[in-house]
């Protein structure tokens, strides 16, 4: 039996900087977690494999953690331009990374990704609740008003995350984003067929014409 090829989808982690973005990722693909980390400066490529049993089908997250800090944000549109999921993440002992997403990063992703995307809001550190400065029904309000699934996480403690994916593995894997996901994939593979038959076009074009310059080069023969 032939095992079914995963579906392939690109998620951006976006949030300030010191967040847990590179720690929540560390935690879904390695289950690992580094204590210090280093600031990611551009964007770091990370993929896992997930099976849903329920569907029957893997999805492959194909994983970008991008820099947070201001200076390097303009980079950041290039890789959240054409991503099926965007996890904002916010630091809960830290307002002002809630104050983050609501006057840039939310704005940004609205404005240059993909109308159809998935959103989801991750509220990590949650192991040090008793220092939150954003709440959670603040933070649950919040999802709702943006349409987005909400997450409680902990990076340290490796709660949440896997929770994360799975509820946006059911989302993605819904019967309208699969047909959804099913038609650009065939778009894709007819826009491939096209380019690869107009190449061969002009290579046999091309041939032609090379072959009709050697034959005028030739000099004739005489007759008798």
């Amino acid at each position: 039996m032939i095992e079914e090829e995963a579906t392939s989808i690109k998620v951006v982690f976006l949030g300030e900087t010191a967040v847990g973005k590179s720690s929540l990722i560390s935690r879904f693909v390695e289950d690992k977690f580094q204590k210090n980390y280093t600031t990611t400066m551009t964007g770091a490529f990370f993929s896992k494999e997930v099976f849903y049993e329920k569907y029957k089908k893997k999805i492959k997250y194909e994983i970008w953690d991008t820099a947070g800090q201001e200076k390097y944000r303009a980079l950041n549109k290039m890789f959240y331009q054409d991503a099926k999921v965007i996890i904002l993440v916010i630091d809960i002992t830290r307002k002002d990374t809630y104050q983050a997403i609501l006057n840039y990063w939310y704005k940004e992703l609205t404005e240059n990704a993909p109308q159809n995307n998935i959103i989801a809001l991750a509220a990590n550190k949650n192991d040090l609740y008793e220092y939150e400065e954003v709440t959670n029904e603040e933070l649950d309000q919040y999802a709702k008003s943006i349409n987005a699934i909400y997450q409680k996480t902990s990076a340290l403690k490796g709660q949440g995350i896997n929770e994360l994916f799975n509820t946006i593995g059911e989302k993605i894997l819904s019967p309208e984003n699969i047909e959804e996901i099913n038609t650009k994939k065939a778009n894709e593979n007819k826009k491939i067929r096209l380019e690869s038959s107009l190449r061969d076009i002009e290579l046999s074009k091309t041939n032609s014409d090379v072959s009709d310059n050697n034959a005028k080069k030739q000099p004739k023969k005489s007759c008798c």
